[in-house]
């Protein structure tokens, strides 16, 4: 008895289905884990880019609000306010705003958790989200008396010329 086997270029491609399934779930074992990873890494590079933009407005409102007697009052509840609506993600919010003579920083702190077993066991279940932004203050009041005093000056030289011409 003589069995002859066929060979894999004989037997039909539909016949051969089963033969996928084992090289697709070792792909995609190693697959959906870099995925998922790629996908929290961008929620996190979200509420990284939020806590910016939350810090460069507050330091923008505190420079608008420099004429008022205590400008950093209000600015902590807006900072705290703003930066808690947009995050997707990041957890235990801390906001710190300083404001002094020539600057104000606006500095956020928070914690992104990593889901599942793997970065527990790598010792980083939890990324440190840290933004911070510092501006200083400018003082446009000693700039335009100059400014103005230039225009008066070069007026009056003007005049000056055109009068001895």
């Amino acid at each position: 008895m003589n069995l002859k086997f066929p060979s894999r270029n004989t037997i039909p491609f539909l016949l051969l289905r089963g033969s996928f399934t084992v090289e697709a779930s070792l792909i995609m074992t190693i697959l959906l884990p870099v995925l998922a990873a790629i996908l929290y890494l961008g929620f996190c590079d979200h509420d990284r880019g939020i806590l910016m933009g939350a810090a460069c407005e507050i330091t923008a409102a505190a420079d608008n609000n420099l004429w008022k007697k205590n400008p950093g009052s209000g600015l902590d509840r807006k900072a705290s306010s703003l930066a808690k609506q947009h995050l997707l993600c990041t957890r235990n919010i801390k906001t710190q705003v300083t404001v002094g003579e020539d600057q104000v920083r606006v500095s956020y702190s928070g914690s992104f958790s990593l889901p599942g077993l793997l970065p527990r066991l790598f010792g980083k279940g939890v990324l440190t989200v840290d933004q911070q932004r510092e501006r200083l203050l400018l003082h446009p009041t000693d700039v335009i008396r100059k400014i103005r005093g230039l225009e008066y000056m070069t007026d009056r030289l003007h005049e000056a010329e055109s009068g001895d011409g």
